[in-house]
């Protein structure tokens, strides 16, 4: 096997390469990898404090995110946060104080966070086991199997859970019982990133990208399909060099939908599935929309700040460069993003300078971190959960 194939898998987020690994020995010659070498991410130099950082509490969840892909991200409502490990043991952390309030263990493996929606926490295996439990006691509800690999949250609008699978799959299920109510299959191409978009449900209706490099609409009622746009088009002679995988969930702001590809572009759509911009950007997260602005850390590990009307480049920062970032996230007035380290970097969103660091977690950040506009929710890919502010720097 060549020397380059592992630091490729890592690039590519674990692509899924079983059948190209049949290959054995001509591997990389087939996937025209060549000698083709990884960015050296950038080093860290000393900075100036220009924000205040306040931690609040920190807590274990479980085991962490082991040592495979597996972006797993908390997720707040009201007064809680819930966060799950690998192993697929559910908790749920008073915002506030960090103090646990209950326990669940769902005896399956799973590769993503949970979904929230109604009176439910959700939760997706490897297994295709889809299980929901109740928000404010922990206790299973219901568990059904839909003998797909899910690795992304379920989602719920209060009366449908939809699910999407690694095999290009979205699944509608009763949000009582746990029964199927529909199916929606989408062709993909042999292949594609170990990962898929969280669906983004907007009322009856559903929102998702798949590996195919199209956006899709369609009724969460029923799974009718209201319409399909290419964001992203294979390009390329290797296998590879024409992944253009949607892993990052849609966002609605400001009437448009804001969606990401790998290997393609950051685009703005309208509601009736018309483009109305897009700019060539690869990247594996889904984007922060923030007013008048679009933010989107790229594969190359660049944080770029676009024009959410006309799609126009504002600023770009290279810091950062080779160091895996994490989906952008609002706080405070700042856009943060984390790295492979354990780094949370903040970034003014004007200039796009970037103020301060911190660390979390020596393990790395992977997973978005959530915030409710005043605190941070980060979860470590060690299972460290931490809760922390940022305000600007005062001088005494």
């Amino acid at each position: 096997m060549c020397t380059d194939f592992k630091s490729t898998v890592n690039k590519l987020k674990w692509v899924s390469l079983l059948v190209i690994l049949s290959l054995s020995v001509g591997a990389c010659s087939y996937l025209g990898l060549g000698k083709k070498k990884g960015v050296r991410p950038n080093p860290l130099t000393p900075l100036t404090q220009r924000v205040d950082i306040q931690s609040r509490w920190k807590v274990k969840v479980g085991s962490g995110l082991s040592k495979l892909y597996r972006v797993i991200p908390p997720v707040i409502d009201n007064d809680t946060v819930y966060a799950n490990d690998y192993k697929g043991r559910v908790f749920a952390f008073d915002r506030e104080t960090g103090k646990r309030k209950w326990r669940f263990n769902s005896k399956t493996e799973v590769a993503a966070g949970v979904g929230l929606g109604g009176d439910l926490v959700l939760l997706g295996s490897l297994n295709g086991d889809v299980i929901a439990i109740d928000k404010d006691t922990g206790k299973e509800q219901w568990r059904t199997d839909i003998n797909s690999e899910i690795l992304a949250a379920p989602q719920n609008n209060g009366a449908v859970v939809v699910v999407q699978t690694n095999d290009g799959k979205l699944v509608g299920i009763d949000a009582k019982n746990g029964e199927t109510i529909w199916t929606y299959s989408a062709q993909l191409p042999s292949l594609t990133l170990r990962g898929t978009a969280v669906p983004t449900l907007l009322g009856p209706n559903v929102i998702t990208g798949f590996a195919n490099g199209k956006l899709i609409a369609l009724s969460a009622v029923d799974g009718t399909l209201y319409w399909e746009r290419r964001v992203a088009s294979p390009q390329g002679r290797s296998d590879i060099e024409r992944v253009v995988d949607i892993d990052g969930s849609p966002v609605l702001a400001n009437k448009t939908i804001y969606t990401t590809s790998y290997n393609g572009t950051l685009s703005a759509i309208s509601p009736r599935g018309d483009v109305l911009w897009s700019q060539e950007s690869s990247s594996y997260s889904g984007p922060l929309v923030i007013g008048n602005r679009v933010f989107v850390t790229n594969e190359q590990g660049f944080v770029r700040a676009y024009s959410a009307k006309t799609g126009t480049l504002l600023w770009e920062s290279k810091i950062l460069e080779g160091r895996k970032l994490a989906a952008p996230q609002s706080l405070a007035g700042f856009v943060v993003t984390a790295d492979y380290k354990g780094y949370v970097h903040i970034f003014d969103t004007e200039s796009g300078g970037l103020l301060d660091r911190f660390r979390i977690d020596k393990r790395g950040v992977r997973s978005p971190m959530v915030s409710d506009g005043t605190y941070l929710y980060v979860l470590g890919n060690d299972g460290v959960l931490a809760s922390v502010a940022v305000y600007l720097f005062q001088k005494r």
